[in-house]
Order: C-alpha cells, then structure tokens, then sequence
C-alpha cells in the first residue's frame, strides 16, 4: 500500500511533520517483488492497494509521471502473479481514468469496483474509493460525481474550497483541489476533506448484491479499498465519506457475516481493528516511511479457521497495537 515513489530527494508530508521516503519506497517495491518470487508457492495475486506513484510525479512539480507509472508497473510485472491495482489519490493527482486504463492500470476505467475469485470458496471485493471526489484528474469538472463532492464537501466542510482562490478551473492547482491548512480549521479534523472521497449509491447498491450473493453460495469474502471503511482502523480523518453505509452492509444480515477482512491503504502509519462481528480491519503501512531500511510488504496465507500475514519485518507491514 502506498508506495509512492518518485525520483526525487527524501521529502515530508504537507505539515512538514512525517518523512517520505521516495527512491527508498521504490527500492522495497523491488524487495517485495524479489520476495514474492522466493515464496514456495505463488500467491493467487498482488493485492496493491493504490497510491502507487507520488503526486510530486505530475507537471505541476516534477513531470515525470508517466516514467515514474511506468517503472512501477515493470518491477510489478516481474511478479510471479497479477497485480490488483486500485486506485488511490495519488493516481488521480498524476492521471485521469481514460490515461490509466490505457496504461493497463485499471480493468473497468471509469467505474473501477469489481469482483473475482482467487481461489474456490473466496470473493474478492475490489472498491472505488473515489466514484464521489473531488481529487484532480478524478472526473471531469461537469462530471455528476464530481459535482456531487463538491455538494457535500460544501455541507461537510464549507473551509475546502472545490477550485481553489483565484485560479482557474481547468488548472492543475484547481484540479488538485485548495491546498491550504484551513481544511482543519481551528483544530477540527474531519474526513471531509478532497484527499478522501465515497463509494455513492451505485457502486453501494452492487456491494450489496455481491455480499448477498457471496453469503447465498456460502463464499468467504475479502474486501479491499484504498481509502478506510472503519474509523478504528486509522487515524480518524483517512476514512470514506460513506463509510458507514459500507460497514452497514457489511455487518446486515443478508451478508450473513461472509466478509471477513477489509484491506487498506491510505494511511501512511497503518493500524488494525477487529470489530464486534469479528471482521479484521488492516491498514497497511507504507513504504515510504523507512524507505529502503523498511519492508512494508508481505504475504496473507488464507486458511480455513484463520488468517496468517507473514513478512521479512511484520511490524513494518502491519503494527504492533492491540489485537494485533
């Protein structure tokens, strides 16, 4: 989760406060590559849970973000199995739907949740995370879903500005969405802010229908989303706009308790939660906090009774806090 790699000295999250590692992510995505291909066994696929490539990539700082993709996608292609790729903020800093779909990064382009089936007896969730959003070259800006995160963004939080001050719409400040510290105005942290975004009502209305159908022929099921569904599972700003709808449908009955994991990304430190049905919540670390010193990768065995996640350095992956 989160690599986030560009050709560029180590740098700092936008409050100056958390480093980022950005040639050293790029090295552990090489080890993680390497690390997959020592395995006794391939797994069933690669579970990259977006975010793959920095926003520094694009025109507005370094314009190297088609170079930065593409050399992600070839260190991922030396796997020994595909890679699931979902998108994630950064992504859409760098590119539209149309670039990475053509850039063989997502399977459905403008409407990128799916499902599969890794193995007899599992369905995998893959989620959209930004079908509602604001984020840059996300949608088009006369795009309903866009025009719907601005709707909300200006009920949730009126301190986000859609566009920005004084800049034009069509500009790659515009389409990143107001930068400025006063998303948190006085203190107040709120997850309505344009780096997150929701499922909406279509893609909703589907997951409901898997969930059934998944519960109906006795499957076990996997979900996967960029963006946070449960708020224990994170710092409390890095979660979907509609993230309880998401758990609602999650724990109803006609689910019938069939998921039993949620995998993330998009928060950086990582956490985990098991909540009161027993789904375990994992948010993965990313690579960029230790850079080539860190192994924030690894691999989930998938038993009958359990779920086993093995790495080279476990903590790195996945921290040590309660539960766990």
């Amino acid at each position: 989760a989160d690599v986030q790699w560009a050709d560029a000295p180590d740098g700092s999250n936008f409050a100056k406060t958390v480093l980022r590692c950005y040639r050293g992510a790029f090295t552990q995505l090489t080890k993680a590559v390497d690390f997959w291909n020592t395995l006794p066994l391939p797994p069933s696929y690669i579970a990259q849970l977006g975010d793959l490539i920095d926003g520094i990539n694009q025109k507005a700082n370094l314009d190297q973000s088609e170079r930065a993709l593409g050399m992600a996608v070839a260190e991922l292609a030396r796997a020994p199995a595909p890679s699931v790729n979902l998108v994630g903020n950064h992504e859409l800093y760098n590119f539209n739907r149309a670039e990475l779909a053509a850039a063989a990064w997502m399977r459905h382009g403008d409407k990128e949740f799916y499902s599969f089936a890794p193995a007899a007896g599992w369905r995998v969730l893959v989620l959209d995370a930004y079908q509602i959003g604001l984020i840059g070259y996300g949608h088009d800006l006369d795009d309903p879903r866009r025009k719907e995160a601005e709707r909300l963004l200006a009920e949730k939080n009126p301190n986000v500005e859609p566009v920005g001050k004084g800049v034009s719409p069509d500009s790659p400040e515009a389409r990143l969405g107001a930068r400025g510290a006063d998303w948190f105005a006085n203190g107040k942290k709120s997850m309505w802010v344009p780096f997150n975004g929701g499922f909406g009502g279509e893609q909703l209305a589907w997951m409901r229908s898997e969930l059934a159908a998944a519960a109906k022929a006795n499957e076990r099921v996997i979900v996967m989303s960029h963006v946070i569904l449960e708020p224990g599972a994170c710092d409390g700003i890095t979660t979907v706009w509609d993230y309880e709808e998401a758990l609602e449908l999650i724990r109803s009955d006609e689910a019938g308790g069939c998921v039993v994991a949620v995998l993330c990304g998009h928060d950086h430190k990582g956490k985990y939660f098991r909540d009161a049905d027993g789904v375990h919540h994992m948010t993965f670390c990313s690579p960029l906090n230790k850079g080539e010193k860190g192994a924030a990768y690894g691999v989930v065995h998938a038993w009958g009774d359990r779920l086993e996640i093995r790495g080279p350095k476990i903590d790195d992956l996945l921290p040590d806090v309660q539960q766990r």
